[in-house]
Parts: C-alpha cells; structure tokens; sequence
C-alpha cells in the first residue's frame, strides 16, 4: 500500500494524499483521486504526470510546491514536469515509478501532478478545512491505515520491503572487515539427507552448537546461557510496532542464545543474546534480509539490557554476523569457517559486564583492526528530531496503561503537528 501526495495543477491549496495498491494499474488511481476529490468527471480524463525534479520526488518545501500551493501554471519546473509523459492507464503504479528510476514515496513530498479538463466540477479551489473537519479527515486516515496495514510472514516477507525498513530506521548496512585466519581445528557440521527443517535434523545441529559453544555457556562451572530451540513457537517476533514498523511481521527464528534471568523467567525477551537462522545450503540474500527482519523485531521486543547479535550460518562455510551500532549502522560480517564462527559466537557471549553509561556494548572480534561496538536498536537508530515525536512515542510505548481516548488524542496533537510543519499546509495553522 502506497500514500501517493498530489497536487491539482492551477488550484490554489490543492495537495491530498490518496492510498492505494502499488500493484494496481494508474487507470485505478485515476479512480482514487476522482474520488477523493469528488469530481463530477470520468476519472479516465484525468492526466496524471509524476512530480519528478532532479530525478528525486518534489520536496513540499521547494519553490515549485509554492508555485503548486498558489495555483499558478506557468512555473518553468511545472511546465518540464508535464513534458516528461502523461503516466499511462494500462501501466502498474509501481510499474512506473520503477520506469522512471523513483525512489519509495515519502513523507514531505509531492508524487503526483494532476490535471483536470477544463470544464470539470469539483476542481475549483477550496478553502482551508477547519479544526474539527481536519481532525475528523486525520481520524478516518489512522483508521484506514490501520485497517490496511500489511502483515508479512518473516520467511516470505518480500525482499522489496528491505529497502522500506532501513528507511523507516534510518539504517544502511556497514560491512566489517576482518583479516580472517584460516582455521580447521572445528569439523563442520555434517548435514544428513533429511530436510533442514526435520525434528531429527534440527536435533543433531543443535547438539552440534551446544557442544562447541559449551565452554562459553558455563562460567565458574555454572550455565550463564543457554541455547534454545524456539522454531516451534511460531508466533515468538510476532510484531504490530506502528511507529517503527512499517507492516506488520509475523514468524520465528531457529534459535536463539538467552542469558541465565531469561532463562529463570521463561521469557527469551528478558535477556536475548543471540537470534539465529541455520540453512543446509550456501544461504541467499533473501535469506539474509530475513535475518535483519528477525533481529529488527526480536531487538524492539527485548528488554533495554539486551542488544541482541544475528547469525545466518550453514555451519560450515559462511557465518553471517549482523548488529546495529552506535552511527545507525547496519554491521555486518562474514567468517568462513567453523572454528572462527564459534570463536566469534564466543567472544561476544563472554562479554557480560552489560551495557555502558553511553548505551553501547564493546565487542571483541578477533580478526578485526579496530575495537567494535553494538547498540539497541530503539537508541541508535529510532529517533526524532523534535520533542513531539519524543513524547509520542513515550506514549506509544505506555499504551497498554493509557486510555484509548487520551492516547488517540495525542496522536491527533502530533498529526496537527505534523501538517503544521509543511509548508504547503502552514498558513491553515498560522
């Protein structure tokens, strides 16, 4: 589901934002808008040109979105704009933006130019909503959002995604490098013909795992971790985060490493140290983004203790690291054999002293030039840059303490916020 901003070209204060199916055809948005707008035409009349300056989306604060706003015609931007293509009915809206080599759509942009025949009602210029039509027209758009929010299960979730989540996070991934040492002093696992997924199958690495991890399980010859099987709790990152999430996520991991506390409490989430995924055969990029997927969830549903490392491995020749640093970074590392994926699992598991004043976790690899350090995802990467989103998402956080009503009501002071912020919308508001 995409939220496409549009302006009626030559009708003063005209931006709205419509949703609609990415995979549905530009003849099915052409419907949304006549729509949304009421315009007593055949919404196949309507011209549609993509907002496109400098190959990007046309900011809401760049002076073309003022010229748009005030309902002029013959700004030259505007002009070179319509010259680029009308977008054609019988072509996929994703289809288009894909054509066109553009970005997502986002926040604080505009997507769409719209023409309207001369002669069309419903397009003469409108006046500033009020207060309460406002609030009324946010209210139905939360409930809309939330009625159509998608939900991906974690093994299918479309590698496409991958992009909107580092987006919403504001991550990028960051490879780490290492100057491995080869080393065969650990066999690696001998997978049998039985499918990766069996009860047998699973059995036999996870004992694999435990006997070469067990040193560093044990401290003063008591067990300080402990390696569990949670494949069968299918529901375990279930995960409806609206204010970080950009769909909803449903699935499991194959295993995870929790700490002694997590243990005692039987609550994996109380003191996470590891998530892993185990694949028989050299693992795929989209089984790679599935391993970000997981960590992304399993590290908002962990206590603030807790920063959790992924691990994507076949136990023999690839062992995938991920963790979020300190710098909104995604990073990410690849050893290629037994011996230093256990020393690397480790080295990281010895390290018990918790977080530091600063929020991070110091980290010792062996192989790599400089000290490294990891962080929670909810520090490092989720973060706004005004006071308002702050305290919403304290908020948000305390919902299960709140009443429905105070809650909604706060999010309706940060959506006026938010429209208030844009230029395009400014004068409503002053």
């Amino acid at each position: 589901m995409l939220t496409i901003v549009c302006a009626l070209v030559g009708v003063k204060g005209s931006a709205f934002s419509v949703d609609v199916d990415e995979n549905k055809l530009v003849d099915h948005l052409k419907d949304k808008i006549a729509e949304k707008q009421k315009l007593d035409i055949v919404a196949s009349e309507l011209q549609l040109f993509l907002a496109k300056k400098d190959d990007a989306w046309l900011p809401d604060d760049d002076p073309v979105a003022q010229q748009l706003e005030e309902g002029n015609t013959d700004d030259d931007e505007i002009k070179k704009m319509r010259g680029g293509g009308r977008m054609m009915a019988t072509r996929g809206i994703q289809e288009w933006m894909d054509d066109k080599n553009m970005p997502p759509p986002q926040r604080r942009q505009i997507h769409v130019l719209v023409v309207v025949p001369e002669g069309a009602r419903g397009a003469e210029a409108t006046t500033p909503l009020t207060a309460e039509q406002t609030k009324m027209a946010v209210n139905e758009v939360l409930e809309e959002r939330d009625r159509k929010r998608s939900e991906y299960s974690i093994s299918t979730c479309p590698r496409s995604k991958e992009t909107l989540l580092k987006q919403q996070l504001g991550l990028e991934y960051s490879a780490v490098p290492v100057n491995e040492v080869f080393d065969d002093s650990i066999h690696g696992y001998q997978w049998s013909a039985l499918p990766e997924k069996h009860p047998d199958q699973r059995k036999a690495y996870m004992k694999y795992v435990d006997e070469h991890l067990r040193d560093a399980l044990i401290s003063r010859r008591k067990q300080k971790d402990f390696l569990k099987d949670v494949a069968g709790k299918r529901d375990l990152l279930d995960c409806d985060d609206r204010n970080r999430l950009p769909f909803k996520v449903k699935g499991t991991a194959d295993m995870m490493i929790i700490d002694e506390l997590a243990n005692r409490m039987d609550d994996v989430f109380a003191g996470l140290r590891f998530v892993i995924e185990v694949k028989k055969d050299h693992p795929s990029y989209n089984e790679r983004w599935q391993l970000l997927l997981e960590l992304v969830v399993a590290d908002l549903k962990s206590e603030g203790r807790c920063a959790p490392v992924g691990l994507l491995t076949n136990l023999n020749d690839y062992w995938y690291f991920l963790w979020f640093t300190t710098d909104n970074k995604i990073a990410r590392m690849v050893l290629t054999c037994p011996a230093n994926g256990f020393k690397t699992m480790k080295e990281i598991l010895k390290e018990r002293s918790g977080p530091k004043r600063d929020g991070h976790f110091p980290m010792q690899v062996a192989g790599s030039p400089l000290p490294l350090k990891r962080q929670k995802l909810l520090k490092s990467a989720i973060g706004r840059d005004d006071a308002a989103a702050e305290m919403l998402e304290r908020y948000e956080l305390m919902s299960d303490e709140l009443s429905p009503k105070f809650l909604q009501e706060r999010r309706m002071d940060y959506a006026f916020h938010l429209i208030s912020q844009m230029p395009i919308h400014s004068s409503m508001y002053s």
